[in-house]
């Protein structure tokens, strides 16, 4: 039984420790036999797979702080000349096709479209998300039953399929309002393709085609 315990209680020794001697016990016997290139391709491969195994020091967790711990007035600039606005109606570009080998095919793309508030203490309100395709043609009306709040500094985002083929000059007109004056939301639109072995990107902010101060 105290053999047992004693074993039990025994301080384990940790995993890299036990690669680092496996390590030089190689290399001693490689050495003692003198099988240089042997010795060398060996240790090649235990590093290699030393890399893989030993455990990485990530946080086994993120902690995030609560909503009352964030205080606006922390970040608040004296006589900032910043521009405030109360609603805005924007024409933002998504690329659904685009043109490849000389305009002959059309590539399809994914895309999101992802509406910050960037306002630290006030909502904004979005009241019109809709999606045309290059006619013109209202494709889809992402808020056609109700209007879509977000509260300071909250984000949200619309996505438009792989298969959709409204093309090239594919577009949303996005409009939000608020009831005080607040920053402009950031509005900004990724396109993608992640298929085969070349990725394709693009990154587009919306333009402001109307404003209520």
């Amino acid at each position: 039984m105290e053999r047992y315990l004693s074993a039990r209680t025994a301080k384990r020794i940790p995993l890299s420790e036990l690669w680092r001697r496996y390590v030089v016990i190689i290399i001693k016997i490689l050495s003692l036999i003198k099988i240089k290139n042997m010795q060398n391709c060996i240790i090649v491969a235990v590093i290699a797979s030393l890399g893989s195994c030993i455990p990485q020091n990530h946080p086994s967790d993120f902690r995030y702080g609560t909503k009352s711990d964030f205080d606006p007035q922390s970040y608040e600039l004296r006589n900032a000349d910043i521009k405030l606005v109360r609603g805005q109606i924007l024409y933002m570009p998504v690329y659904s096709n685009m043109p490849h080998i000389n305009d002959s095919v059309n590539i399809d793309m994914s895309a999101f479209v992802a509406i910050h508030n960037t306002d630290f203490s006030n909502k904004i309100r979005l009241q019109k998300v809709q999606y045309f395709d290059t006619k013109g043609k209202l494709v889809y009306d992402f808020l056609i039953t109700q209007t879509k709040e977000l509260s300071p500094l909250e984000t949200v985002d619309y996505y438009i399929p792989y298969s959709d083929q409204s093309g090239t000059g594919a577009n949303f007109l996005i409009e939000w309002r608020s009831d005080s004056l607040v920053t402009e939301p950031l509005i900004e639109s990724v396109t993608l393709n992640l298929t085969g072995h070349n990725t394709v990107s693009v990154l587009s902010q919306g333009k402001v085609i109307k404003e209520i101060r």
